[in-house]
């Protein structure tokens, strides 16, 4: 196996590679899609902005109750 092969194997298994914070949000994203009946597609402005920021807020304060950490410190929801 020559040096660029070995490269190619490399990138491709990071690229493949899952990444479980990556997941969690991206089930909490669709989650919150399905819960408010909005399909991204054609979402508005408004509607995508809502979406984006319930799930920021929700993996948030997943993440700190999964480590431990106080909930108190997460900027809420559409505070600016």
């Amino acid at each position: 196996m020559d040096n660029s092969e070995k490269m190619y194997n490399s990138d491709a298994e990071w690229y493949c590679r899952e990444d479980p914070e990556s997941e969690r949000f991206y089930d909490i994203f669709f989650r919150m899609c399905r819960k408010y009946s909005v399909s991204w597609a054609s979402a508005s402005d408004k509607e995508r902005a809502f979406i984006e920021e319930l799930t920021r807020v929700t993996y948030e304060r997943e993440k700190a109750q999964r480590l431990g950490l106080p909930v108190e410190n997460i900027r809420p929801a559409f505070a600016s």
